[in-house]
């Protein structure tokens, strides 16, 4: 019998800074571009994520798969399951506790540190400006931001890091790195982020490594973000 194709901790965490590079490289292609047409971001009709986020996501797919294809590992080995209505039951009840806690988080970082320096300027870049913009982002972190994340942080890294450390080790050291990588777009993000990695890589273990359960938590968690931010600031 074939055994199914194994990574371990050093090459997840190979992947991890790959992805890091490249979203770095990925930025700054996009930047040169808006600076080459003359295009001032801020002045923009739609948020810049309508730009950036599909270059993001292109670039995390881009790397995880060829990772993946180093070890032979195929899309159903990172977890792209089936969703059975025990999943789907466990994912919808996570979802809520996992939005909760972000919130909670983010409100007591800033009763503690005050306002978020970078917060404004990042809100900006993701907030949609009218009704059909804001179903656009919910649309775009639900088929493109969510799948391509997860299929990254749970299917490879995490599973690596559970390869070598074990379950609880591994989902620690995943959850750090989701929320080191979350603090790119802004510090703030990084203690948000780690907890909603904790959740996320909890409830993938839980559902089997079901990724497609993750995804499906983390794309939702997001799209009530746009839409309760979007009705509190019209």
């Amino acid at each position: 019998m074939e055994h199914e194709p194994e990574w371990r901790a050093k090459l997840a965490l190979a992947c991890y800074f790959a992805l890091a590079i490249g979203l770095l490289i990925g930025s700054v292609i996009v930047a040169f571009v808006l600076v080459g047409m003359r295009i001032d971001y801020l002045d923009l009709p739609f948020p810049l994520a309508f730009i950036s986020t599909p270059v993001n996501e292109i670039v995390i797919l881009a790397v995880t798969l060829l990772f993946a294809s180093h070890k032979r590992a195929s899309l159903k080995e990172l977890g792209l399951k089936t969703v059975s209505l025990r999943i789907l039951l466990i994912f919808s009840v996570a979802t809520v506790f996992l939005y909760l806690t972000g919130l909670g988080i983010s409100v007591s970082e800033e009763i503690v540190f005050g306002p978020d320096p970078m917060g404004e300027l990042f809100a900006e870049s993701v907030m949609p400006r009218d009704f059909f913009q804001l179903i656009a982002m919910i649309i775009l972190s639900l088929v493109l931001v969510a799948p391509c994340e997860e299929l990254a942080f749970r299917g490879f890294i995490q599973k690596g890091f559970e390869n070598s450390f074990g379950k609880t080790k591994g989902l620690l050291i995943a959850s750090v790195l989701w929320g080191l990588f979350h603090g790119l777009n802004t510090l703030y993000a990084i203690i948000p982020a780690f907890a909603a990695g904790l959740i996320l890589g909890y409830v993938w273990q839980r559902t089997g490594g079901n990724t497609i359960a993750s995804a499906l938590m983390h794309g939702i968690n997001n799209s009530i973000s746009f839409a309760l931010a979007y009705f509190l600031t019209v």
